[in-house]
């Protein structure tokens, strides 16, 4: 359980036959390329790397062509049971198997090229028709040849559509030229300017200073403005025609082709991904060498596999020369889908405590402490077995994280007596008086009414919940510094951090005690955690608070004085010690104060049934629909809402204590595949 023990493997195979070893490869799986520090490509597998590039790259573009979804989306697969096909593609070797890709591609390519060749001319066509349209959509009641105007000898007349105020004023600035116009509408009118030949080059200016274009038919279509029109929109139907044609052939090559298409391309790039890590094979020039790790546990497995060859095998631990070790976790079956949480912050180091274990126990009871409630819970766990049994990949492993979840709510609301918000008799756990005390809502004859006893009590609950988790991380860190040699730091740093919180947390516990005084050790009165009397509690705390303070404040600083440590001066250990001390302080504070979010979604979670209760009354069947309405849009929101707080209580309060998250994740050679299977002869 956790990190799984690899071992270092060397294949060596003569080259004419290292095409063999990348399809063994590819049989394993479970193979981490170590990269080469100067690779040295293998002609033939590099050759088959490059079909499958170019391969990916035709079937992803045709995929963008006819704008198919790679997957369906969430809510189609959840609600609708939209399934994701498989193919199976069978072959002795990557060669075949490319080439029975590229046979089916094809076809496939080419009737998309042809198509959309022909969708960007019709509508190119459309498009130019349209805008001519446009321009001449004003003058479309205006029927005269206009081509007799370009046949005066002595006159330059120009044919203009402009806005009525503009034709006006342009009149105005050539009073000696002949002006004529014409309404068109309220805003445009249809203007004609005739001068002589010798004044061209002044009504080209006027035309120019008004912004104004001439009216031009381009050639080919009637000089007649009204027939021109009329000519166009013909012309447009028919491309508007032919590009509904193009598009119903695009669409049924979509029909036909899409399955296909999405399982090649998805082939070509689990062969490009495969070719391009097994390409580089040593600097010998007839053997062929690749190296890379593999699980411990498989080593027996990878022998007989690639027994025709040589195999060179070795377990690795911590770093190597080669730079970092992968790191494969390695949880069992009810603890692995809770490593997506854990990937929230990257994977463990090899040095690093995985912490998957106690996230998968920890993060249901977080969930359920803030979303207890049977009637919530039951439905949420019904909705994560659809999406548990619907989904695949990444989307079931999400549903079992919530099933889980809502399993867990629905145990705390069994144990609370919570049931859509209401009192559950008949099937509370506890007994009354403790009920009471932990019932954030009181049920007196039926009528829901806050607790403010229980609300506090529920406040105390989740801090001391929060200081377990708390000092579960900071012990981690101590353990992990310890594991990896780190004394100095462990004396000097950890225990001293892990000291500090505890005696802080005691003292506290004292100082409440107290009466909330600052006279603690004057105070023998027992405490109401652990009964012992207020003053040994505090004068133990204080004690060990106190030296806890003190080496981390000064600790390094003495030792780099007795020539223990190196790396800093005294001043700046001591200078670094103080900012460590206060920043220790005002850490601890806000994270345990923090956990007070899992008391405070459940009352959340208390008041906005209330509200629904109290205004949709089930005793009025009108109220029914917009009770499970509302009942719905609850469970949504706070089934995220508390997720999320979930969550940051782990990745920011918790992890953030002992987990880095820097390790270097075991990539298997072979990717995971959603719709293909490779059957290898």
């Amino acid at each position: 359980m956790g990190l799984a023990r690899l071992s270092k493997v060397t294949v060596i195979s003569p080259r004419s036959e290292y095409e063999q070893v990348a399809k063994a490869l590819a049989k394993f799986e479970n193979f981490h390329t170590l990269e080469h520090s100067t690779p040295n490509f293998d002609p033939a597998v590099q050759e088959l790397a490059v079909k499958a590039v170019r391969l990916f790259a035709q079937a992803d573009q045709t995929v963008k062509d006819l704008d198919i979804q790679l997957m369906p989306g969430t809510i189609d697969i959840v609600f609708r049971g939209v399934k994701v096909p498989r193919d199976e593609f069978e072959a002795g070797d990557w060669d075949e198997l490319l080439a029975k890709a590229e046979a089916d591609l094809n076809p496939i390519v080419d009737d998309v090229r042809i198509q959309k060749g022909a969708l960007q001319k019709v509508v190119k066509d459309e498009l130019d028709t349209q805008n001519i349209m446009d321009a001449l959509k004003a003058v479309s009641g205006f029927s005269a040849d206009l081509s007799r105007l370009q046949k005066v000898d002595r006159l330059k007349v120009v044919l203009s559509v402009v806005e009525a105020a503009t034709g006006t004023e342009m009149g105005k600035s050539l009073p000696d030229a002949i002006f004529i116009s014409q309404p068109l509408s309220q805003t445009h009118a249809l203007v004609l300017l005739a001068l002589p030949r010798s004044e061209e080059s002044r009504l080209e200016k006027t035309l120019k200073a008004f912004e104004v274009r001439p009216l031009l038919i381009p050639t080919g279509l009637p000089q007649n403005p009204a027939e021109a029109y009329r000519t166009l929109t013909e012309e447009n139907g028919r491309a508007k025609e032919e590009r509904e044609k193009v598009e119903a052939k695009l669409a049924g090559i979509r029909e036909k082709s899409e399955r296909t298409l999405l399982a090649i391309r998805e082939l070509t790039g689990v062969g490009r991904d495969v070719l391009d890590e097994a390409r580089s094979s040593g600097g010998f020039s007839r053997l062929a060498t690749i190296s890379g790790y593999i699980p411990t546990k498989k080593e027996g497995e990878f022998r007989e596999m690639f027994g025709r060859w040589m195999v060179f095998s070795e377990p690795v631990l911590g770093e190597s020369h080669e730079g970092k070790l992968p790191t494969l976790l390695e949880n069992p079956v009810g603890l692995r889908t809770f490593q997506l949480i854990t990937g929230q912050q990257g994977v463990p180091g090899a040095e690093e405590v995985d912490p998957t274990p106690l996230v998968s126990f920890v993060f249901p009871i977080f969930f359920g402490l803030m979303f207890g409630d049977v009637g919530h819970g039951l439905i949420l766990t019904l909705f994560a077995l659809l999406v548990r049994q619907r989904g695949t990949g990444s989307l079931r492993q999400w549903g079992n994280i919530f099933l889980v979840a809502g399993i867990s709510a629905t145990v705390f609301g069994a144990l609370v007596g919570e049931f859509f918000g209401s009192a559950l008799n008949l099937y509370q756990v506890l007994s009354p008086v403790t009920i009471s005390q932990i019932d954030i809502l009181e049920h007196p004859l039926g009528v829901d009414t806050p607790n403010p006893v229980a609300i506090q009590t529920v406040m105390v609950i989740a801090i001391l919940i929060g200081i377990a988790h708390l000092i579960t991380g900071l012990s981690l860190d101590v353990y992990e510094a310890w594991k990896s040699g780190e004394k100095a730091e462990v004396i000097l740093g950890k225990v001293p951090t892990l000291t500090m919180y505890i005696s802080g947390v005691g003292y506290g516990i004292a100082f409440m005690g107290a009466g909330y005084s600052f006279n603690v050790l004057r105070t023998s009165t027992p405490d109401p955690l652990f009964g012992l009397p207020n003053n040994q509690l505090g004068g133990i705390s204080l004690a060990v608070l106190t030296l806890s303070m003190v080496t981390l404040f000064c600790g390094k600083a003495v030792a780099i004085k007795l020539g223990k440590m190196h790396g800093e001066s005294v001043a700046s250990a001591l200078s670094n010690g103080g900012l460590e001390v206060f920043e220790r302080i005002s850490q601890f504070l806000s994270n345990t104060i923090s956990y007070v979010r899992l008391a405070i979604m459940l009352l959340v979670h208390a008041v906005l049934l209330l509200i629904v209760n109290k205004y949709f009354p089930l005793t009025n069947p009108v109220m029914i629909v917009p009770w499970i309405i509302f009942n719905c849009l609850i469970i949504a929101f706070e089934a995220f809402v508390v997720y999320v707080q979930d969550l940051r209580l782990h990745v920011y309060e918790f992890f953030t204590k002992f987990y880095r998250g820097t390790g270097t994740p075991f990539r298997k050679i072979l990717p995971d595949r959603e719709r293909i299977r490779i059957k290898w002869r």
